[in-house]
């Protein structure tokens, strides 16, 4: 198990061991729900320009009703529109 400590500090901050394979994990994560991606602060780590890429793809075709190859081959204009009516942007 590998873990990053911080040494020299405070008995309050020596105490906080990080996992890195924790902290690897947050930021690796590659889904995400769509209450996690409508929601503010967005998860460290998303593009909040493309946040439909972090959907599955049942979330996906449910929230904006196509899928991916469908809202792909939407010009830009379009997508974005769509975005902003499912509070995906």
């Amino acid at each position: 198990c590998l873990s990053l400590c911080v040494c020299g500090q405070d008995e309050s901050v020596r105490n906080k061991v990080t996992l890195v394979k924790d902290v690897l994990s947050r930021l690796s994560k590659k889904l995400y729900s769509v209450e996690e991606l409508t929601s503010k602060p967005l998860p460290e780590g998303v593009d909040p320009l493309r946040l439909e890429m972090y959907l599955c793809d049942e979330d996906f075709q449910g929230l904006l009703e196509l899928t991916r190859e469908e809202f792909n081959a939407l010009p830009n204009w379009k997508q974005l529109k769509l975005k902003k009516s499912k509070d995906l942007f």
